[in-house]
């Protein structure tokens, strides 16, 4: 039996899980290059970053695993994809971003050691270790994030949002950059895959079904109904967070004018309200979302890879990864987060496609057909936003893409995937027409 009590604990796992190192360091940047478009930039930035999240995790917990999407694609386009997203999302970009946000934004602060080479390493290595010992017992990780980390994680975020809103430091600013250039709403859109959360719902969701198949929860119409339940707490308290995240970036003028990255906003900020005290709560907060975010993608990671052999089991994939994130953590967090936008330019409007043709599966005239047209154009597109993004982009391809809708604000693929999609629905019926 399946209880309140239980969906509440699981939604504060979902929670957990979700909320880690873009959760935090992404929404104060984009409050302050917003200013006064801050309301609407969080919106556009709540639809990508909770909305489709959510909806992603209810498709794959219903399938049961995130390799459930990619069922009708060639198995060698199938293995590309879902091996790219579980790097992407682990060891070679989210993860060691997740160490770097730990070290730089809670670690940091507290001056308990001299900032050099050495202290970042013992750090990336303590951290990765007591995730690691987490991810090595996974049944553990339902109870020990949903019933002990989440409530400790939000009281102390509780703390922070009800005090910014009651004694911002600054008065809002004018928008600036993207937001100065065109509709708040579409950069929010876009700064929302910098969570990458869609890419995370797809190995959450089966964190989520395995869950649920703990308690004997299997069939389709429960695991949809307790995935739902539990998925709106998480969609509530994350956006709620996000819009005070905003906030506070909106009015943090005073202590953001040489920031490089939202942590260093974050940071600042609540040292500003709390003094010394907030640098402890500001550590709290830190370490316990990122820890949660580690344990959760790792453990899904490897949990896929583990399936292609039978000798390199569940426990080395988790230990490989944890020596990878420790290595790739070394990088430092503004150069990770410089290399991560492109990466999620390409792989994110994939995952989004995936999961929308999921969604309107039963309905396709021509399932194989429809994939590999609407997602073939998909990966030409959002290569070309990958490779506008680090200047590598062809001047005659640029010329000719600045013609299409939304090509300016980094989503060129979605206009060229919805027709060809329309497209595969219109020649499937003309033909039923013409016999």
């Amino acid at each position: 039996m399946f209880t309140g009590k239980d969906i509440v604990i699981l939604g504060m796992m979902i929670f957990a899980l979700f909320l880690g190192a873009g959760n935090i360091i992404f929404p104060p940047m984009e409050g302050f290059t917003a200013g006064t478009h801050w309301a609407t930039a969080s919106l556009g930035f709540v639809l990508t970053g909770v909305l489709m999240p959510f909806i992603t995790l209810v498709v794959v917990a219903v399938l049961g695993r995130g390799e459930a999407l990619t069922r009708d694609l060639p198995k060698w386009a199938e293995v590309l994809f879902l091996a790219t997203l579980y790097f992407v999302i682990g060891s070679l970009f989210a993860m060691p971003r997740v160490t770097n946000v730990a070290y730089e934004m809670a670690w940091q602060p507290l001056n308990l050691t001299e900032d050099s080479a050495t202290a970042h390493f013992v750090f990336s290595v303590l951290f990765n270790i007591i995730g690691m010992l987490f991810m090595l017992r996974p049944n553990t990780i339902i109870s020990t994030v949903g019933k002990f980390m989440t409530p400790a994680l939000l009281v102390l975020l509780l703390i922070v949002a009800t005090t910014v809103l009651i004694f911002p430091l600054s008065d809002i600013v004018e928008p600036s950059k993207s937001y100065a250039a065109g509709p708040a709403i579409t950069a929010g859109l876009i700064s929302g895959y910098q969570t990458m959360d869609v890419l995370a719902a797809i190995a959450f969701g089966g964190i989520v079904a395995r869950a649920l198949a703990v308690r004997n929860v299997s069939s389709v119409q429960k695991v949809m109904k307790y995935t739902i339940s539990a998925g709106f707490i998480s969609v509530l308290l994350l956006a709620a967070l996000y819009f005070a995240l905003f906030y506070l970036g909106a009015t943090s003028a005073q202590v953001a004018q040489d920031a490089s990255n939202g942590g260093q906003i974050f940071a600042r900020y609540v040292n500003a309200l709390f003094g010394s005290d907030g640098t402890w709560i500001m550590a709290g907060i830190i370490i316990l979302a990122n820890l949660t975010t580690l344990v959760g993608v790792t453990s899904a990671c490897a949990d896929y890879f583990s399936k292609f052999h039978v000798r390199l089991s569940y426990p080395f994939w988790v230990v490989l990864f944890t020596v990878l994130t420790t290595t790739v953590a070394q990088t430092g967090l503004t150069e990770l987060l410089r290399i991560t936008i492109p990466a999620l330019l390409l792989i994110y409007p994939v995952a989004i496609m995936l999961v929308f043709l999921q969604i309107i599966r039963h309905k396709l005239p021509n399932i194989k057909a429809s994939y590999y047209f609407t997602l073939s154009i998909t990966v030409c597109f959002s290569a070309c936003d990958s490779l506008k993004n680090i200047d590598l982009l062809p001047q005659f391809l640029e010329n000719w893409l600045t013609h299409l809708p939304l090509y300016a604000d980094g989503m060129a693929w979605l206009i060229p995937s919805l027709a060809v999609l329309i497209l595969s629905f219109l020649l499937r019926r003309k033909a039923h027409q013409t016999k």
